[in-house]
């Protein structure tokens, strides 16, 4: 079986999960890894962020034999023992389980019971190029899902679980077991685990530096043009941009401001009138 050549620890998936997926994209095809975005592959969930490490499921187009060849339970024939089943039971904090349907959008590889295993493991999700039974109540189950769609269909008759834990493809990309999948509401990049460590920073700074940018142009009404692409400007502007925050975070809070002691009552003194009796 394959191993990751590096497992990400949980901490490292908590930082990643502030880095934006364009970013991660973005770096990842300066070095070369241009197929790392599924395609066809959209949350089923938006506005659900998705962090975690592959633990991966291969499907094969079904046929009688590779049935027979899957199916090792006792009841049901056999389907309740098959490797689907024993994919969801690796499932750990922090992994998702991540399908590869051969990009199969309207074909179910599983619903709602199946996939209430991802809630009880307490993994982080699940993406899948195929499509998902029951979506909408795997949905309420809280965890980010990515699909090629929701069906009310069931999928057997049209592909079979067949490996867990091998590379696979998914949207059209491999996928290692062990990598890092970022799924945000623009879809679903794969992060090399050999690389997480090494991204991170630079992540974190490009965003930052957008930021920066951001704040001072529609502050200031000015175009970005100046200073995007990044430049020498940029870089100035980053600068002060970080002088400023930190100055901000560290400057001493504001004595609190006394309440006034009430004034004395003033005594009033019934004006003399005339006396009309």
């Amino acid at each position: 079986m394959p191993k990751a050549e590096i497992r990400v620890t949980n901490e490292l998936l908590a930082r990643l999960s502030v880095a934006s997926n364009a970013t991660v994209l973005g770096l990842l095809m300066k070095r070369g890894f241009s197929k790392v975005y599924m395609e066809g592959v959209r949350s089923l969930a938006p506005g659900r962020r998705l962090v975690g490490r592959a633990v991966t499921l291969r499907y094969l187009p079904s046929r009688p034999d590779l049935q027979q060849r899957i199916a090792f339970g006792k009841t049901a024939d056999g389907m309740n023992d098959t490797p689907r089943w024993r994919a969801l039971e690796a499932l750990s904090e922090g992994d998702v389980l991540v399908a590869d349907a051969m990009r199969l959008g309207n074909v179910s590889t599983g619903g709602d019971v199946v996939f209430s295993r991802i809630l009880t493991k307490h993994a982080a999700g699940l993406v899948t190029d195929g499509a998902v039974r029951d979506g909408q109540k795997v949905v309420e189950y809280g965890y980010p899902v990515f699909a090629g769609g929701s069906t009310p269909t069931i999928g057997e008759p049209n592909i079979l679980p067949f490996e867990v834990n091998v590379p696979v493809q998914c949207g059209g990309v491999l996928v290692w077991p062990g990598d890092v999948v970022m799924g945000d509401d623009d879809g679903v990049v794969v992060l090399p685990s050999q690389l997480a460590a090494e991204i991170l920073p630079e992540a974190l700074k490009h965003d930052e530096e957008e930021e920066a940018v951001l704040e001072f142009t529609i502050r200031n009404k000015v175009s970005p043009s100046r200073y995007y692409p990044f430049n020498e400007d940029t870089q100035k502007l980053y600068e002060e941009w970080k002088k400023q925050r930190a100055g901000k975070k560290t400057a001493p809070p504001e004595p609190p401001i006394k309440p006034r002691k009430p004034a004395p009552p003033v005594r009033r003194v019934p004006a003399r009138g005339r006396d009309f009796r």
